[in-house]
């Protein structure tokens, strides 16, 4: 079931881009946890994961108990060259994102949000599980990227 909380999520992109701007650029390709993302890293990251969920989510709706495709963060990184993405043009497409995502949710019925896709390593997860697991990988990476205001 939708809370008003879920949807917080919404302000995630414009919590970033407050933080952005409040680092230098030299900065963004410094890794402030040792074998963890750049920052420049962890927005890509951010703007290339946000179309999985999204599909996850349409996946539960439109074909409930679906088997999802799993990733691997680092091969995704690699391969989509995370490392020279520009950080402005990521944030915005993790925005555009962000807001397709949660149209997406505005349309849902309230039964919309029990359906759920078979996970290879979580198991059965419901459209409100997506959202919920959409949340604290958010609130991990605010986190992380907030380090670099020390």
């Amino acid at each position: 079931m939708l809370t008003q909380y879920a949807l917080q999520i919404q302000h995630t992109p414009e919590a970033l881009i407050r933080i952005m701007d409040a680092i230098r650029p030299e900065h963004h390709d410094d890794e402030i946890e040792p074998g963890r993302f750049t920052l420049r890293e962890v927005i890509a990251h951010l703007a290339d994961w946000e179309q999985i969920w999204l599909d996850r989510i349409t996946l539960a709706v439109e074909y409930p108990g679906s088997t999802v495709e799993t990733h691997d963060e680092g091969d995704r990184a690699a391969a989509h060259n995370y490392s020279s993405k520009d950080v402005h043009h990521e944030l915005e497409v993790f925005s555009n994102r962000r807001r397709d995502t949660v149209t997406y949710l505005l349309g849902l019925a309230v039964d919309d949000w029990d359906n759920t896709v078979k996970h290879p390593e979580n198991g059965d997860m419901s459209v409100m599980d997506i959202v919920n697991y959409v949340i604290g990988h958010d609130l991990y990476h605010l986190h992380q990227v907030s380090l670099y205001l020390k």
